[in-house]
């Protein structure tokens, strides 16, 4: 081959490599949300490049990482959550800031005091419009999410053992309210990548125990507040109202009478109350908290009845549940579950959070069954380079 020729091929590949590396090049923008009022973090808090769908929620903690093309250091980052005045960031300037703090301010009011009575009546046929309206806020066709899991174990604040997970969330049918059993098989989920601190030593190690997960989505599945049926069972009260990115959104407290399995979803539920936030402008659920109490503890999960030495005793119990918009659509954007029970001495707690990194309407990713158990062999390479945020 002429020497010119070569030279000149080979200044154009290391320019291809070049531009390659430049579009490949990613901002990296890490930090906390927390609430202004008492320092406390925020979970759940949305960030969203504006006029695109890149963004990533705060975890437990209020702690983000956000991954975004370097293309995109001329946006702004919209910082919203419910209850809480939004708050802009310019990209350019968080790149700067290795610890990044986004206090948020809170913004409540409440509405005037009406009869006991009439109130719960008011409550009531809010809750039968935000079942009504499912089919226009949430999607009713096929579609499947994908998403990060991590469940961490505790004993005595302890960490003993930390499971991460990338899982695929499939529905054939889409949003709609109908029995447990159409739920349980028209939504299916499997493990793609595993990432845990110790390799499955027996079945309890490899359970995946997502089913606590897809339980928490109120909206797709039944045996909760929404159970419109079932709602005279619940003393409704007024939590007050809150802004929520210039929306006006009614919270609603609830507490069950004489909680069950058929009104509850839990096994051996003693206790069951929680707060439900609904958007007045559609409709929507944008967020639900449950606080229970159970006997019979199942490690085996909420939903199943414990045996043998699968029983523990009473749990407490608090699961959050947030929905964001998606164009015209909403989708489940996370799940925090935590829990804490007693063994013996020893005070044994755990937390769960999922968070929905990816949506798909057009071509859904299909899978069957559930994945119960897993023994999945982790790809270090994956999770060297793998960041949760929602994907563009």
């Amino acid at each position: 081959m002429n020497k010119k020729v070569l030279s000149l091929f080979i200044v154009l590949f290391m320019l291809v490599i070049a531009v390659k590396a430049q579009d490949d090049s990613r901002i990296i923008i890490k930090g906390t949300v927390t609430d202004a009022s008492n320092d406390m973090p925020i979970p759940f808090a949305n960030l969203g490049v504006l006029g695109t769908l890149a963004g990533v929620a705060s975890n437990m903690d209020g702690e983000f990482e956000l991954q975004l093309p370097d293309s995109y250091r001329d946006k702004v980052i919209r910082v919203s959550v419910v209850g809480y005045r939004p708050q802009d960031i310019k990209v350019a300037e968080a790149i700067d800031k290795p610890e990044l703090k986004i206090a948020l301010q809170p913004v409540v009011y409440t509405i005037q005091q009406v009869d006991v009575n009439a109130q719960s009546l008011v409550y009531r046929k809010m809750l039968r419009q935000a079942v009504d309206n499912i089919g226009k806020n949430y999607f009713v066709t096929t579609y499947s999410y994908r998403g990060y899991f991590q469940y961490l174990v505790f004993n005595e604040d302890v960490q003993t053992a930390s499971t991460e997970a990338i899982v695929t969330i499939y529905d054939k049918k889409g949003y709609h309210r109908n029995s447990v059993e159409t739920a349980f098989k028209e939504v299916n989920y499997r493990y793609n990548e595993v990432r845990r601190s110790k390799e499955p030593q027996s079945v309890l190690d490899g359970l995946t125990y997502f089913d606590d997960v897809l339980t928490a989505d109120i909206v797709r599945n039944p045996r909760n507040i929404l159970d419109v049926a079932n709602v005279r069972d619940y003393k409704l009260t007024n939590k007050g109202r809150l802004l929520f990115e210039d929306d006006s959104v009614q919270v609603i407290g609830y507490e069950a009478i004489n909680p069950t399995l058929s009104t509850t979803g839990s096994i051996g539920v003693t206790k069951y109350s929680g707060e439900i936030y609904i958007n007045l402008k559609d409709y929507a659920v944008l967020k639900n908290s449950v606080h229970l109490t159970a006997t019979d503890y199942s490690t085996l999960g909420r939903n199943l009845i414990p045996s043998g030495e699968y029983g523990k005793g009473t749990v407490s119990m608090t699961i959050t549940t947030n929905y964001k918009k998606l164009g015209s659509r909403y989708f489940l954007s996370g799940v925090t579950l935590q829990y804490s029970y007693v063994e013996g001495e020893d005070k044994i707690s755990g937390k769960m959070q999922y968070v929905t990194t990816q949506v798909k309407t057009t071509n859904p990713e299909t899978v069957e069954g559930r994945m119960y158990y897993e023994d999945i062999k982790s790809n270090p390479k994956f999770w060297d380079n793998y960041t949760v945020y929602f994907e563009n």
